[in-house]
């Protein structure tokens, strides 16, 4: 009898430590020392039955200001929802988050010329990483708020050719760079009691403006800490119903755009501030299926048939007759956009994949 309480004492005190743990709990805390004098300190989850014979993507998020990054994990949430079990069951990756070395990260606030180096210190350590483990370098994700959200939109300007794609909330970036910034797929998240949702609304703006689709939502509040959060889920509310109440479009046609492949998506909460962004953005049930559909790299090379010496190439889409192909494209996504007129959402708005071809890995 003493044996069979002693285990389940045991057994309850590690119950209680696993539903009790902060996330930064279940992180290695590192540091690394860069080439440019910076001792850069982070938090790193590492996927459970980590396999070095696998590529793993990772996904990086850069804090705000007020607190520390350990602070910021622990308790705004900010490492899901990739750490989450359901996310990390389908898509395991490591979790990288950061702490700030300097005031900035870079981006609207002193933007400059040239990456920052507080981001050429987060870039060190992740090459760093490289050697360590195993990762996927074509599927490499950044995010973060405020602060953070500005360095994401620095980090895709400066390093267009690096990420797969961007997660920034409550924060833009240069809208004059928005050609080289559209090269990385973006997820915006933005309050509308943060300025109207202003710098959503000048990025949004700018990549329209330069023929760039752009899928707009908007959605209603229903959260605004982490205790809200998790009351709502302990009452049965499914995630889909917190992050997208009342969603225009709606949450099934957002499902659909984003099994599409749907490239920049612009998320305006009714209601929201700029601290509940953060929440609403982090428990996003579709944001992590979103941003793994997305790999570095991706343009296939397609040989058209001798009837067709040229695909037929305008500002809105590529039309052209498949052949067979002409090099190696295993796993390639082809999409052929429609345009109509309008914005999407808007009466006779057009802007939609209209035919989406995966060539499966082994393909000739």
């Amino acid at each position: 009898m003493k044996i069979f309480f002693t285990l389940f004492l045991a057994a309850a005190t590690v119950l209680v430590h696993k539903t009790s743990a902060k996330d930064s709990d279940l992180m290695e805390h590192l540091s690394f020392q860069t080439s440019i004098g910076i001792n850069l300190k982070y938090l790193l989850f590492v996927p459970e039955n980590y396999n070095p014979s696998k590529r793993y993507p990772l996904v990086v998020t850069l804090r705000a200001t007020g607190s520390d990054y350990i602070y910021q994990v622990d308790n705004n949430d900010q490492a899901h929802p990739w750490i989450e079990e359901s996310v990390q069951s389908q898509w395991p990756h490591f979790f990288m988050a950061p702490e700030c070395p300097g005031e900035t990260w870079g981006g609207m606030m002193g933007a400059g010329s040239a990456l920052s180096n507080e981001c050429k210190a987060v870039i060190e350590a992740i090459e760093n990483l490289k050697e360590e483990y195993s990762l996927d370098t074509t599927r490499f994700i950044v995010g973060g708020f405020s602060l953070g959200g500005a360095g994401t939109y620095h980090m895709i300007q400066f390093l267009p050719d690096y990420w797969a794609a961007a997660c920034p909330v409550g924060a833009g970036g240069s809208a004059d760079a928005i050609d080289v910034i559209s090269n990385t797929p973006i997820w915006h998240h933005q309050g509308l009691n943060d300025n109207n949702g202003a710098a959503l609304t000048r990025m949004a703006d700018a990549l329209e403006n330069n023929d760039y689709p752009v899928l707009r939502i908007t959605n209603d509040m229903v959260v605004n800490s982490p205790s809200a959060w998790n009351n709502e889920i302990q009452k049965g509310t499914k995630p889909e119903d917190i992050i997208f109440k009342n969603a225009k479009p709606s949450y099934d046609s957002i499902s659909k755009a984003v099994d599409a492949g749907e490239k920049y998506i612009y998320q305006l909460i009714t209601g929201a501030s700029h601290d509940d962004s953060r929440l609403n953005a982090n428990h996003n049930p579709l944001l992590a299926k979103w941003a793994f559909m997305h790999t570095k790299g991706t343009t296939a090379t397609i040989t058209s048939p001798p009837r067709l010496a040229e695909p037929v190439v305008n500002r809105y889409a590529t039309f052209l007759t498949l052949g067979r192909a002409s090099g190696p494209v295993d796993g390639r996504r082809v999409t052929l956009l429609g345009r109509g007129s309008g914005r999407r959402g808007e009466a006779g708005a057009a802007d939609v994949p209209m035919v989406r071809i995966v060539i499966p890995a082994g393909a000739k």
